[in-house]
């Protein structure tokens, strides 16, 4: 049975990325005969990110654009794709396609097959692929922010962050209109919601293949996200995803 996918792509001045990734994801589809939309949600970016994406538009049909002007996080740009989502299956990954499209060929298959409901990417289990391909400060601030995730909160998953998840289309609309985060650890609630909901997690492990500018701050971000998981920390000892 033929099942049509949806993939959803925050997108902020990653001009630069853009184009390259929808070839590509493109190329994937032809390849692999599979039906898809791809959903590109422009977070506020000010280049020409999106001018780019519109002239994909004219040349593929199955492209859609979410073009908003203020920056509101990518967890907000991924909770608006997913209520666009029309697939069967819904992914999300970013601009950069930062593990090209093998491992969402893997997924779509595991899913298509109930193997599991949610799948995250881990990048730790290629440890030295990771850590070579990434920077220190980065990779620490990645260990440190793991860490007091599963210190605060019942997630075992040891890379939340990394950026590529795939889901059922149910999962995803009975997640969404529980989602409170907006910025970066919007991951991590979705994946408590999904835990509390005892929906079926799998962890897949990926190489990194392009490392892409990052859009998340150290100085700026780090500060919010430890911000968001006292949030969820708290918001769960309420029960409010119970």
């Amino acid at each position: 049975m033929k099942h049509f996918i949806s993939i959803i792509i925050p997108i902020y001045n990653d001009h630069t990325t853009i184009d390259n990734t929808i070839e590509t994801l493109i190329s994937f589809f032809n390849t692999e005969n599979i039906d898809a939309e791809i959903i590109v949600v422009n977070d506020g970016g000010k280049d020409n990110g999106v001018q780019i994406v519109q002239e994909k538009i004219k040349k593929y049909s199955l492209i859609k654009l979410i073009n908003r002007k203020k920056n509101k996080g990518k967890g907000y740009s991924v909770k608006e794709g997913l209520k666009m989502a029309k697939g069967d299956f819904i992914f999300y990954t970013d601009a950069d396609l930062p593990y090209l499209t093998k491992p969402i060929g893997e997924m779509l298959n595991l899913l298509k097959n109930k193997e599991a409901d949610l799948i995250l990417a881990n990048r730790e289990f290629y440890k030295t692929d990771y850590h070579k391909k990434t920077s220190l400060p980065r990779h620490i601030t990645h260990k440190i922010y793991s860490f007091f995730v599963r210190t605060l909160l019942p997630i075992e998953f040891c890379d939340t962050l990394a950026g590529l998840k795939g889901m059922r289309k149910e999962i995803a609309a009975a997640i969404v209109p529980k989602l409170t985060i907006d910025r970066f650890s919007f991951d991590v609630e979705l994946l408590l919601i999904a835990k509390k909901m005892g929906v079926k997690i799998m962890e897949m492990p990926v190489s990194l293949k392009n490392v892409g500018k990052s859009n998340l701050s150290i100085t700026k971000d780090a500060p919010q996200m430890a911000k968001d998981i006292i949030k969820i920390f708290i918001q769960n000892k309420k029960g409010m995803y119970g």
